[in-house]
C-alpha cells in the first residue's frame, strides 16, 4: 500500500471520528450547560452567590461557544462546505465571536477560583472582598474587554480568493499563533485557575478543623470541589492542545511526507475536540463531585414533572367535548 492511499485512510478516519465526535460534543454540551443555568438560577442561595454568578457566566458562554463552533464545523466535515470561505463577513465575525466566548469563559472559571480562595479565607478582612457587586463588575468588565479584544479580529481576518479565510499580517498571525491561543486561551487561565484552587482548598481545610457554622462549612466545602473539578478539567482538556499546538509551530512539515501529514491532522483533531470538551462536560462533572447539585437536580425535574402534569391536565379540562345528540324517531 502506497503511502498516499495510507494518507488517505489516515484523512478519512480523521474525518469521520472527529465528526461524530463534534456532534456528540455539541449536544450532550447544550444540554448539560443548559441543566447548568436551570439549577444555578433556579435555586436563590446560588443566583445570589458570587461563586454560582461565575459559574452561570461560564455555562452560558460554553453553551453559546458550541452553538457557534460545532454546527457549522459539522457541515464542513459532512458536506465539505466551509461558511467562512464563502462569505467575508463570517469569515470576520467568527473568529471574533469564538474568541471572545471563550474568554469569557475561562475568565469567569479564574473568577470562580479566586472568588472561592477568597470567601474561604480565615482572614475577615479577606473575605470581605468577596462580594457580588465585585462579581457583577468583573463579569461585565470581562464581557466588554473582550468583545472589544474580539473586534480586532475583523481587521485582520479576510477571505482569500484562493486561500481561504486567512491573516495576512504576518505580525498578527504570530501573535494569534503563540500569545492568543497559547497564553491567553491555555497557559494564562490554566495557571491562575490552578493556584488559586488549590489556596481555596487549603483555606476549606482550615476552615473543616475551626468553629465555623455547619451549613457555611458545608457549603464552601460544595462550591470548593465543584471549582477545582472545572479547574481539573480545564487542565486536563486544553493543555493537551497547546502542547500539540507548540509541537506543530516548532516542526518542520515536509508537504511530501502524506502520512505525516495525515498524523499531524489526525492529532491537531483530536485535541481541538478535546479542547471543546471542556466547554460540555462541565454538568456532569458536577453530577460527580457534589451531592447538593444532584439533590438540587431532582428537585428540578420533580418540579418540572408536576407543571408538565398541570400544563397537561389545564390543557384536557379546557377542551371542548362536542355534544351527543341522541337522534329522535319522528
Amino acid at each position: 500500500m502506497s503511502s498516499a492511499s495510507v494518507a488517505a485512510s489516515i484523512l478519512l478516519v480523521s474525518k469521520y471520528s472527529v465528526m461524530y465526535g463534534y456532534s456528540l460534543i455539541a449536544i450532550v454540551g447544550c444540554i448539560g450547560n443548559a441543566w447548568n443555568i436551570l439549577i444555578f438560577t433556579g435555586s436563590k442561595s446560588i443566583r445570589h452567590n458570587q461563586c454560582g454568578f461565575y459559574l452561570i457566566t461560564t455555562s452560558i458562554s460554553d453553551c453559546c461557544l458550541l452553538l457557534v463552533v460545532l454546527p457549522f464545523r459539522i457541515s464542513e466535515l459532512a458536506f465539505e462546505t466551509d461558511i467562512t470561505q464563502l462569505s467575508d463577513f463570517w469569515c470576520k465575525f467568527r473568529p471574533m465571536l469564538t474568541s471572545a466566548l471563550t474568554l469569557i469563559s475561562l475568565s469567569s472559571v479564574c473568577f470562580a477560583a479566586i472568588d472561592q480562595y477568597l470567601s474561604t479565607n480565615h482572614h475577615v478582612w479577606i473575605r470581605q472582598m468577596s462580594t457580588l457587586k465585585l462579581a457583577h463588575r468583573l463579569v461585565y468588565g470581562a464581557l466588554i474587554i473582550w468583545t472589544i479584544y474580539g473586534s480586532v479580529f475583523l481587521i485582520f481576518f479576510r477571505l482569500h480568493p484562493t486561500l481561504g479565510c486567512i491573516i495576512e499580517n504576518v505580525a498578527f498571525s504570530q501573535y494569534y499563533s503563540f500569545f492568543h491561543f497559547i497564553i491567553l486561551n491555555s497557559v494564562m487561565p490554566i495557571v491562575i485557575s490552578s493556584l488559586f484552587s488549590l489556596f481555596a482548598y487549603m483555606n476549606v481545610r482550615r476552615i473543616v478543623q475551626l468553629r465555623v457554622q455547619a451549613i457555611r462549612r458545608q457549603r464552601d466545602k460544595q462550591l470548593t470541589a465543584m471549582v477545582l473539578a472545572k479547574v481539573a478539567l480545564l487542565v486536563v482538556t486544553v493543555f493537551p492542545s497547546v502542547i500539540i499546538r507548540i509541537h506543530i509551530l516548532n516542526r518542520k512539515t515536509d508537504a511530501n511526507d502524506y502520512i505525516q501529514v495525515a498524523v499531524d491532522q489526525l492529532i491537531s483533531s483530536v485535541s481541538y475536540a478535546l479542547f471543546y470538551t471542556n466547554s460540555a462536560v462541565t454538568f456532569y462533572l458536577f453530577l460527580i463531585v457534589s451531592p447538593r447539585f444532584r439533590r438540587r437536580l431532582i428537585y428540578m425535574y420533580v418540579v418540572m414533572k408536576q407543571f408538565g402534569k398541570r400544563c397537561y391536565k389545564s390543557h384536557q379540562d379546557n377542551q371542548v367535548a362536542p355534544e351527543t345528540i341522541e337522534s329522535q324517531e319522528i
